[in-house]
């Protein structure tokens, strides 16, 4: 079937530049593109890759460099490297860029045929992310965090005033999953130090309250 361009569906898939709203590149115009996903899955090629809608996986720039994962509603940081997981249905799975497969880590499960989490972000402060999704019953929430070891130590994700906005915002609407303000991925720069401000003098109280009897 010939795709056309129209006036209401000007490109399928255009990504652009954030200050100034220019199209860096697009494809498939008069396309209606319903998923996509943007992450750093293949160390080879510097930069996000994406993909979503006709054709396979691309580079930052645009090009096509292989076949691309069926997975387009979430990744997530979770075994030790720079680079991100894709989770979907409960299903944490790694990309094998050079099988051109996804390969299982974690089997949790969600209820229902979501393929999003309840919500997803780096709650726990070593960076990498942890997934909060219903429990099988819906009786109760579950909170999975990555057993894997890392070589990489970076600053927790939500001291970065994006990623923390970003995780307000996951629930609102169609969700997708959160990314800081800075690069995170293989070959990264440095990240920038967070700015913190403490206030009054810096320091927490806690006061422990036990039963009658217990010391």
């Amino acid at each position: 079937m010939k795709m056309t361009p129209s006036a209401s569906k000007p490109r399928g898939v255009g990504v652009h530049d954030a200050r100034t709203g220019a199209v860096i590149w697009s494809h498939s115009p008069g396309v209606d593109v319903t998923a996509g996903l943007a992450a750093d899955v293949d160390p080879r090629h510097r930069g996000y890759e994406a993909w979503g809608g006709p054709g396979g996986l691309r580079d930052a720039r645009g090009q096509e460099i292989g076949p691309a994962p069926r997975s387009t509603g979430w990744a997530i940081w979770w075994d030790g490297d720079l680079l991100r997981e894709l989770l979907s249905g409960g299903t944490i799975a790694k990309w094998n860029w050079e099988a051109a497969r996804e390969e299982p880590l974690l089997e949790a499960g969600l209820r229902g045929r979501s393929i999003r989490p309840t919500l997803a972000g780096d709650f726990l402060g070593d960076w990498r992310e942890e997934l909060l999704v219903p429990a099988p019953d819906g009786r109760s929430l579950r909170l999975y965090t990555t057993t894997h070891p890392t070589s990489h130590r970076l600053d927790t994700l939500m001291h970065d005033p994006q990623y923390r906005l970003a995780i307000a915002w996951q629930n609102v609407v169609y969700n997708k999953p959160p990314n800081p303000s800075f690069f995170l991925g293989e070959g990264m720069a440095p990240p920038p130090r967070p700015q913190i401000r403490l206030i009054g003098k810096g320091e927490a109280i806690v006061t422990e309250s036990r039963p009658e009897g217990i010391r």
